[in-house]
């Protein structure tokens, strides 16, 4: 099951590919976007967000995928979860 911080990194890889023509995320740029997103949140101050084993987590539970080392791009899987969470909310 994932949370939020999963659902932020899910719709950070989703809206670069929007909005860069479909090119795929690197996980510098995928690093620094999130830690945008949350920096006010209290998961920066308690190291909830660990986004190096998010990241890991995602992609062992098929959520996203890494391309040949050019970058991260989600899943149907990822895909499907992204769209359920944001019916959801």
């Amino acid at each position: 099951m994932i949370d939020k911080y999963d659902f932020v990194i899910l719709d950070i890889i989703q809206s670069y590919k929007k909005n860069h023509q479909n090119q795929l995320i690197k996980l510098s740029q995928l690093e620094a976007n999130f830690w945008t997103r949350i920096e006010r949140d209290d998961a920066r101050h308690t190291h909830s967000a660990q986004l190096g084993e998010r990241i890991a987590k995602l992609y062992l539970e098929g959520y996203l995928a890494n391309r040949a080392g050019s970058g991260y791009t989600l899943t149907k899987k990822g895909k499907e979860e992204l769209a359920y969470q944001s019916v959801s909310l």
